[in-house]
C-alpha cells in the first residue's frame, strides 16, 4: 500500500492549492462528473486532466524518498511514500513508523542530544529507500544502552561492578517529580514521564547528586518543627449508621496532632521525556481510540507534578469515647502541667505527650482511660532538632525528605504537539475523571456509551453516589429533637440530583423487619416548598471545599427516650435512585424538674407519715398518678435517699395505698428504658437551656404537579435564613445537691 507525502514542484508545491483543487474535484464529482455520460468512473474523470506529474525528471519534484506517481488519484498530490512507510512530521521524507523515532516530531525524536538521519535502501525493494533516524551524542559523550540518552565518557563505567542507570531511579531523591500523577486519586503513578540524568552538578547539603532538571529550594528554619493541635471535633465516622451517642457524655470526639517540617520546595526547571514515555506518547494520534488513551492514563496518570513540597510529617489522631472525657483530660492536663512549671510549659509538654505518658504508666482512672486511643502515622523521618516528634534514646539520621504536598500540576496532554491529538487526549482525560471512561463529557454532563448501562437499563457511566447521612456535629440530639446532615453528592460534571428522599420511623428493635417504612418526605416537594409539617425544617449551606454543599434537616417533635431510624437516598434527573444510608439514634431521656421531684418526695413522706386518712391516701395517689413516669422515678429516688430508714418507697406505697393502687403507680415506670433509669439514679440532675443557630431554607420555585422533575437541586432558587433553636437538656452529676 502506498501512502501520500508532500513534494515540491512549481505548480503543486503549495498544500493549500492542492486542497483547493481536490475540493473542486469533489464538487465536480458530486454535481457534474457522476451525472455525465462521458465518464463512467472517477478514475476516467481524473485521467481527463492529464498526468499529475512528470515523473521522468528529478523524481517529479518529490522530496527525498517519496515516490513519484504520474496518475491522478483521489486525495493525491502525486508524491507517495513507499509501502510500509509514513510521512515524517514535517513532510520532508518517509520513515518506518514502527521504529518510533522521528527527528521532526517536535521532541527531537526522543534523543537527549542529536537526532541523525540516513537514507537506506529497503530490503524488499532496493529501488526505494527509508529515512533511518537514530540518536547520537556530541564529543566527550557516549550513547547509553537505551539508545537515546548520552553518558559523559569521563564518568562512564562498564562492567559488573557498575550499577545500571535505571537502578538509581527508585532511590533518587524527589523521584515523584519525574513520574506521572493521577489527579483524581491524588496518587503518584509509577510510570516514568521524564528522563533522569546526572550530568549537571546538582547537589544539596547532606544528600547525593540530584537528577538534572530539579530545582531544590531549602526552606527557612521557621518552616520546620511546627506542631499544631486541632480543636476537638465530633468523630464523624461514629455519627452515621448505628450512631454512638450518649446524652450523659456527649458525642465521641477526636483531635489531631500534627508536627510538620517543610524542608524543600522542589520545581521542574527543565524536562526531557523518558525514552519509553516519548515512544508511547508519539504513538498516540487523533485517530487513537478512547481505550488506547485511557490505557496511557492508567500507565502514566493524567498530569505531572511541576512543583511540590518535601519534608517530614507526623500525624496522630486522638480518639476520645466522649466529649466529657476529652474535656476532663484537657482540664487535668492544663492543671498538672501548669502546676509543675507555669503556663509556658504547655508548649514544652504537648497534650499528646502527656496522654501517651499517662497511658503507658496507667495513671488514668478507669473512667477516663476507657476508649482513649492514639493512632499515629509518620511520613519521612523526624529531624533530630525537633523535640516535638523526636523519640528519646533513638539515633536519628539525617532525614530523607518525602512528598508532603503537591503545589502545582500540569496535564500530560500539554506535552502533545498536534492540536487535534491534544483535544482527543484532553477528552479522554475528562472522560476518565468524570465519566468512568465510559462516556464523553458534554458541557457539564456525561454522554454515556451505548454499552454503559446499569441493571435498570439506564446509562450509568456517571453512577449516582450514595449520600452519607449523619448526625449534625454542631447539634446533639435532645429528648424531642434530632438534627441530621449530609454532603451533596452531585458532581460538577455528570448526573444531576433532583431530590433527596428522607424516611423516618420510630422502632423498638433496629433489626426488626422493614414492614413499616415510616413517614417519607421529599426534600424539595415537602420541605423546601414549605408544604410539610413545621416539626421538620430543612436548610442548605456551603461546605468546607469549593463547590460543595451540605443539606441539613431538623426533626423537632419526636418522642423522648425512643429509638428512631432515619434513611436517606438521592434521586437523579433520570429517575434513578442511589443506595440508601441510615442513622439510628435514641432520643435523650425526658426532661425532669429535679427540685419539683424532691418537693413531691417530701410531700408524699409527710402524707405517709403517721396515721394516713382516706383523704390523705387519695391526695398521695392523685399526686403520684399526675406526674410523668421519669419524674415519678426521680420522686422514688429522692424518697429512698432521704427517708429509706422509715421504709422503702414501694413498700410504703403498698402499705399506705394498698397493693392495687401501688401497682397502678409503679407500673408506669416500666416504660422507662434501662439507660434512662441509670441516669435518673444520678446524684443530681440540672436542666440546661442552650440556643443553637441553624439554617432554614424555602424554595422560590414551584414544580409542575404530576410531572417528573428533570432539573437539579443546584438550580433551585432558595431563600435561606439563619434561625435559632432553643434546646433543653438534662445535666447529670454524681455529687448530691445537699
Amino acid at each position: 500500500m502506498i501512502s501520500e507525502g508532500s513534494c515540491d514542484t512549481e505548480d503543486w508545491s503549495n498544500d493549500a492549492e492542492n486542497s483547493a483543487l481536490i475540493t473542486g474535484i469533489n464538487y465536480i464529482l458530486q454535481y457534474t462528473a457522476i451525472m455525465s455520460t462521458y465518464f463512467e468512473t472517477v478514475d476516467d474523470l481524473l485521467a481527463s486532466f492529464g498526468p499529475v506529474r512528470d515523473c521522468s525528471k528529478d523524481n517529479g519534484g518529490c522530496r527525498k524518498n517519496f515516490k513519484c506517481v504520474s496518475d491522478r488519484r483521489m486525495d493525491s498530490t502525486g508524491c507517495m511514500c513507499p509501502e510500509g512507510l509514513r510521512p515524517m512530521k514535517d513532510g520532508s521524507g518517509c520513515y518506518d513508523y514502527s521504529l518510533g523515532t522521528d527527528c521532526t516530531d517536535g521532541f527531537n525524536g526522543g534523543c537527549e542530544q542529536l537526532c541523525l538521519q540516513q537514507l537506506v535502501p529497503l530490503p524488499d525493494d532496493p529501488t526505494s529507500s527509508n529515512v533511518l533516524m537514530f540518536c547520537g551524542c556530541v564529543q566527550e559523550y557516549k550513547l547509553a544502552a537505551d539508545g537515546r540518552s548520552c553518558l559523559l565518557l569521563a564518568d562512564h563505567c562498564e562492567g559488573p561492578k557498575c550499577s545500571k542507570q535505571d537502578s538509581r531511579f527508585n532511590d533518587t531523591l524527589f523521584s515523584e517529580m519525574l513520574r506521572g500523577y493521577n489527579n483524581k486519586t491524588q496518587q503518584v503513578i509509577q510510570g516514568q514521564v521524564f528522563q533522569m540524568t546526572f550530568r549537571d552538578n546538582n547537589f544539596i547539603k547532606d544528600f547525593p547528586q540530584l537528577a538534572d532538571g530539579l530545582m531544590v529550594i531549602p526552606l527557612p528554619v521557621e518552616e520546620q518543627c511546627r506542631g499544631v493541635l486541632s480543636e476537638p471535633l465530633p468523630n464523624l465516622q461514629l455519627l452515621s449508621g448505628d450512631s454512638q451517642f450518649s446524652e450523659a457524655t456527649g458525642y465521641p470526639m477526636m483531635q489531631q496532632w500534627r508536627v510538620r517540617s517543610n524542608l524543600y520546595r522542589v520545581k521542574l526547571s527543565a524536562i526531557t521525556l523518558s525514552t519509553v514515555f516519548s515512544k508511547v506518547l508519539k504513538s498516540l494520534t487523533a485517530d487513537s481510540t478512547r481505550d488506547e488513551l485511557l490505557a496511557f492514563i492508567q500507565q502514566y496518570g493524567s498530569h505531572y507534578i511541576s512543583e511540590a513540597l518535601y519534608g517530614s510529617e507526623l500525624t496522630c489522631n486522638i480518639y476520645f469515647p466522649s466529649k466529657k472525657s476529652q474535656q476532663q483530660l484537657w482540664l487535668q492536663y492544663q492543671k498538672e502541667v501548669t502546676d509543675q512549671g507555669g503556663r509556658r510549659d504547655l508548649k514544652a509538654v504537648p497534650f499528646i505527650s502527656y496522654l501517651s505518658g499517662l497511658l503507658k504508666t496507667q495513671l488514668l482512672s478507669d473512667d477516663l482511660v476507657a476508649g482513649v486511643e492514639i493512632r499515629c502515622q509518620e511520613k519521612g523521618t523526624c529531624p533530630a532538632a525537633c523535640h516535638l516528634c523526636r523519640q528519646a534514646g533513638r539515633d536519628t539520621p539525617s532525614p530523607t525528605p518525602v512528598l508532603l504536598e503537591v503545589s502545582r500540576i500540569v496535564p500530560l496532554y500539554s506535552l502533545v504537539q498536534d492540536n487535534v491529538t491534544k483535544e482527543a487526549f484532553k477528552s479522554a482525560t475528562m472522560s476518565s475523571y468524570w465519566c468512568a471512561g465510559k462516556g464523553d463529557v458534554i458541557e457539564n454532563w456525561c454522554r454515556c456509551d451505548l454499552t454503559a448501562l446499569g441493571k435498570d437499563g439506564l446509562p450509568n457511566c456517571s453512577p449516582l453516589r450514595r449520600p452519607v447521612l449523619r448526625l449534625a456535629p454542631h447539634l446533639e440530639p435532645s429528648s424531642t429533637m434530632v438534627a441530621l446532615e449530609w454532603i451533596d453528592v452531585e458532581p460538577l460534571i455528570g448526573y444531576k440530583v433532583s431530590d433527596y428522599i428522607i424516611q423516618h420511623k420510630r422502632v423498638e428493635d433496629p433489626s426488626e423487619a422493614e414492614i413499616y417504612t415510616g413517614e417519607v418526605l421529599s426534600l424539595m416537594d415537602d420541605l423546601f416548598s414549605g408544604l410539610g409539617s413545621s416539626c421538620v425544617v430543612a436548610g442548605r449551606r456551603s461546605g468546607e471545599h469549593p463547590h460543595s454543599m451540605i443539606y441539613s434537616i431538623i426533626f423537632k417533635c419526636l418522642e423522648p427516650d425512643s429509638l428512631y431510624k432515619f434513611t436517606l437516598y438521592a434521586v437523579d434527573s433520570r429517575g434513578s435512585r442511589s443506595d440508601a444510608s441510615f442513622v439510628t439514634v435514641r432520643t435523650s431521656c425526658p426532661m425532669v424538674e429535679d427540685s419539683k421531684a424532691e418537693e413531691i418526695a417530701d410531700k408524699v413522706y409527710n402524707l405517709y407519715n403517721g396515721y394516713t386518712s382516706g383523704k390523705e391516701q387519695q391526695t398521695a395517689y392523685n399526686t403520684l398518678m399526675e406526674v410523668s413516669p421519669p419524674l415519678l422515678y426521680r420522686v422514688q429516688h429522692h424518697y429512698n435517699s432521704h427517708y429509706e430508714k422509715f421504709g422503702d418507697f414501694v413498700w410504703r406505697s403498698e402499705d399506705e395505698l394498698g397493693p392495687r393502687k401501688a401497682h397502678l403507680i409503679l407500673r408506669r415506670m416500666d416504660r422507662i428504658s434501662l439507660f434512662c433509669r441509670s441516669l435518673l439514679r444520678s446524684g443530681f440532675i440540672q436542666s440546661r437551656t442552650e440556643s443553637v443557630p441553624y439554617m432554614l431554607c424555602r424554595s422560590d420555585d414551584t414544580r409542575p404537579g404530576g410531572t417528573l422533575w428533570h432539573s437539579s437541586l443546584h438550580e433551585t432558587r432558595l431563600a435561606c435564613l439563619e434561625k435559632v433553636v432553643t434546646v433543653q437538656r438534662n445535666i447529670y452529676g454524681k455529687s448530691k445537691l445537699r
